[in-house]
């Protein structure tokens, strides 16, 4: 169960994910997704999200996804959560080094595209696109590539770094971020953005272990 707080989850009365991803509306441009921990952390012991992550965060992150045209994630996270080829979205594959190396989403025949600075080694059984990007900034080329395909919407999944490198390309137009446990009465939701400082608070929802919030920028 999820009770709407403020913004647009509160003008729409949004009682659960489904509601709440439908809220947010349409976006152009990129969207990020993530779960974190009230001291800002993004994995649990184990390196993944999953420890921190809840029923109604995942949820929502399938209900972002249905509304996104791509998913865009790094190597290393698609490698530690063993992402597979999204049926409701394109996926891409970010990596600095090129290895795509152990990502089940790698096997798929099409709806995939990686993106990286050098050319993996060639599968010939492989269909899946390669697209060259410089390591410095992969949403130059990134971007370029999804306006091509006309891929308007796009939801980014990626650990810390990609996500400050997309946010360095003044590319981000909203954040999703899940806060778990729920935050409490008295502590500043605007202290709790680890990615920036100059996004406005346009919804919050909570559920009795998470708190949700959207931001835009």
């Amino acid at each position: 169960m999820i009770r709407a707080v403020s913004g647009l989850a509160h003008n729409s009365s949004a009682t659960n994910a489904v509601e709440l991803a439908q809220s947010y509306g349409s976006w152009s441009g990129i969207r990020t997704n993530h779960v974190l921990d009230q001291d800002g952390r993004l994995f649990d012991e184990n390196g993944s999200s999953r420890g921190l992550s809840t029923k109604e965060d995942l949820e929502l992150l399938i209900e972002l996804r249905k509304l996104s045209d791509l998913v865009i994630v790094d190597a290393a996270t698609a490698r530690s959560e063993q992402y597979r080829k999204i049926s409701s979205s394109h996926l891409a594959i970010v990596s600095a080094s090129g290895r795509f190396d152990g990502i089940p989403a790698v096997q798929a025949h099409g709806g995939v595209t990686l993106f990286s600075p050098l050319i993996p080694p060639t599968n010939r059984e492989s269909t899946i696109e390669h697209v060259l990007v410089p390591s410095d900034d992969p949403f130059r080329g990134l971007l370029s590539w999804a306006e091509s395909k006309q891929l308007k919407s796009l939801l980014l999944e990626s650990g810390p770094t990609l996500t400050r490198l997309a946010f360095k390309s003044n590319s981000v137009r909203q954040s999703a971020i899940t806060i778990t446990p729920e935050v409490p009465p008295g502590v500043k939701l605007e202290d709790l953005n680890p990615f920036s400082n100059r996004g406005s608070l346009i919804s919050v929802a909570a559920s009795d272990d998470a708190t949700f919030t959207l931001w835009s920028y």
